[in-house]
């Protein structure tokens, strides 16, 4: 039998009075007949970000599958039979089809964790009308979370399901009855999350502050530092567990702001206490750098199988195995750091620096007390004019290394716009964050392809002559004359590129932004 598109939740006022509320529910002339009764275990799982739920899907396994479910309607839009209770998976778990089509639109990269799991029990019945005939499902649910001490429900319910072109009927029948709050199948979930202990989307790597203009800089460079200070500590929890390649890589770009909040915006601490803290997250970004590599090559094996003949992709095998027995040790060695003393020492009195409260000695730091707005312009202004200066001094005789050193200027700049972006209009500063990220993204294509060749090579020319297979030495070579291609590709757009962003027109808007011109 086919149903409506939408299911209808009541939350019960009282969970020990559901048989009596079952009865009540539905006109007196109406009948229910017994279908079943069933208890299970709910399985519900998102990536680190709520991927999923930012695509209003739910990722719910049950005993022998994991299904997709419409937040808006609760109906499965996706199911695929799945065994195994793992604390998370990825989409290589998964067979081919339309579910792990759907989760790899939602994320290619991110592994899917396990949020919850919740025990059901779950009573069914058939709603026959005065006619006896079927024009409905009612269930009643109870939801107690699993293994917990005290496993008492949190929440009972029922849920009507209408048959095709019985949904007014039935929702005008209970519209008046005092049964319960109604709900939909997304705040069903969203009470599951909070009962659980979630909080959704609570997580970004994204920095979402919501500054005063007026304050004085050493206020809101606090809190940004506060925050990437958070995203550090959410993020080892993943990098140790080795759940996804993205725990590291947020974690680097939290390491990546927080000396970029320190170096750019000078005045605002004692210099010797900001040499110190620069120098000491240098070395934690050091520490990271040969894991992130391994982690970039693996993850581009596909694409690097695809640049190759068929005939060349299985000697490249082993450059990948070598690459993947390597990333072990580099991860226990990272990890290994991370419970070190050194470094737990390290954070706690970082975390006491950054929740300092009053304004550090105004000799040392002539600028703290000035306002956010007057630094962030004159910070802001400064980082786009070495951007436009140094980018028009690219030609095509430019070394690799000027690239990369514009590819870090045009990133200090972006990290200037978001760090500032609330005290400014979206409507002006959002066209330049835009256009900031394409040309950052072209010079790390660039750059990227640069440090790949130059492993590459380094792989190539550190095989001797007896242990070299002719194919390994072909695929290697094939594989480089294709990044070197590709790299020469994203040299010549970048002129484009550039000469959109180096024009009267973001001219116009940064001076907008700057000057204060544009009304919020």
């Amino acid at each position: 039998m086919s149903i409506t598109t939408r299911t209808l939740y009541f939350k019960l006022k009282s969970p020990d009075d559901s048989e009596l509320i079952l009865e009540k529910v539905l006109p007196s002339e109406w009948q229910l007949k017994a279908l079943s009764s069933t208890r299970d275990q709910l399985d519900f799982y998102d990536t680190f970000e709520w991927n999923g739920f930012e695509k209003e899907a739910a990722i719910i396994k049950t005993k022998k599958s994991i299904s997709l479910v419409d937040l808006n309607t609760g109906h499965k839009t996706a199911s695929v039979a799945f065994s195994r209770n793992p604390s998370f998976f990825i989409l290589n778990d998964l067979p081919q089809g339309k579910l792990k089509d759907q989760l790899s639109s939602y994320s290619e990269i991110r592994a899917f964790i396990k949020l919850c799991s919740i025990t059901t029990l779950i009573r069914s019945y058939h709603i026959l009308d005065v006619n006896e005939k079927t024009i409905g499902v009612l269930t009643f649910t109870s939801l107690s979370p699993t293994g917990k001490n005290n496993n008492a429900p949190f929440v009972s319910l029922f849920s009507l399901i209408p048959l095709r072109g019985y949904h007014e009927e039935i929702e005008k029948a209970v519209r008046h009855k005092s049964h319960g709050s109604a709900l939909d199948f997304k705040e069903l979930f969203l009470l599951i999350m909070a009962a659980s202990g979630q909080n959704v989307q609570g997580y970004s790597s994204k920095i979402s502050l919501s500054l005063d203009a007026d304050a004085s800089i050493h206020e809101s460079t606090q809190r940004l530092l506060q925050v990437t200070l958070s995203i550090l500590h959410k993020n080892e929890h993943g990098i140790k567990n080795n759940i996804d390649t993205e725990f590291l890589h947020d974690y680097r770009v939290a390491v990546r702001r927080t000396r970029s909040i320190l170096k750019q915006l000078k005045g605002v601490y004692d210099p010797i206490e900001t040499a110190f803290y620069l120098n000491a997250f240098k070395e934690i970004g050091k520490q990271t750098n040969q894991l992130r590599d391994s982690d970039v090559y693996l993850l581009k094996q596909q694409t690097y199988f695809h640049y190759l003949p068929p005939f060349l992709k299985q000697s490249l095998k082993p450059f990948f195995n070598d690459i993947a027995d390597a990333r072990k040790k580099l991860h226990q060695q990272f990890c290994r750091y991370l419970e070190s003393c050194d470094y737990q020492t390290f954070l706690h009195k970082w975390n006491k620096f950054v929740h300092q409260e009053s304004l550090p000695d105004s000799v040392q730091a002539p600028d703290a007390s000035h306002s956010t707005r007057a630094v962030a312009a004159c910070t802001i202004k400064k980082a786009w004019k070495k951007v436009i200066r140094h980018g028009r001094q690219i030609s095509s005789e430019t070394t690799d290394t000027e690239l990369h050193a514009l590819r870090i200027d045009c990133k200090k700049l972006r990290y200037l716009l978001e760090f500032f972006s609330s005290i400014y209009p979206h409507k002006t500063i959002n066209p330049v964050i835009r256009q900031m990220k394409e040309l950052q993204e072209n010079l790390g294509d660039f750059v990227d392809f640069s440090v790949q060749l130059k492993f590459l090579h380094e792989r190539l020319t550190s095989v001797s002559e007896n242990e070299k297979d002719p194919l390994y030495a072909a695929s290697m070579g094939g594989l480089m004359a294709t990044l070197f291609q590709k790299q020469e590709e994203v040299r010549r757009k970048f002129h484009k590129i550039f000469r959109s962003f180096d024009n009267d027109e973001t001219a116009q808007q940064f001076h907008d932004l700057l000057s204060g011109s544009s009304a919020p």
